[in-house]
């Protein structure tokens, strides 16, 4: 698109965070033209900064303690939780924070 170039759309919306993306799909099924205005990674602060970085740590952990606790399952338990593969799995959860 060229430096000039005007385009015009029925609906902006300002922000990509999860209210944002539902506006904006909501408008283009009704047929209207659409455009998102985002300063930051599309998905919004709960996709890269709160809730899912914060789940992806946080189940390998929830889960290495329930399976020592389980019945049958705790002796099979060896080894120390590794921090590592955990950090680069929260980062695959949030697509190495990439758009």
């Amino acid at each position: 698109m060229a430096d000039k170039e005007i385009r015009t759309y029925d609906v902006v919306v300002i922000g990509a965070g999860p209210v944002g993306e539902n506006v904006a799909d909501r408008t283009r099924a009704a047929g209207l033209s659409t455009v998102i205005v985002e300063s930051e990674l599309v998905g919004g602060e709960s996709s890269y900064w709160a809730w899912e970085p914060s789940k992806a740590l946080l189940r390998p952990a929830l889960l290495y303690r329930e399976a020592a606790r389980f019945p049958g399952v705790g002796g099979a338990i060896t080894g120390r939780l590794d921090a590592p593969a955990v950090l680069k799995h929260g980062d695959r959860m949030v697509a190495d924070w990439s758009d």
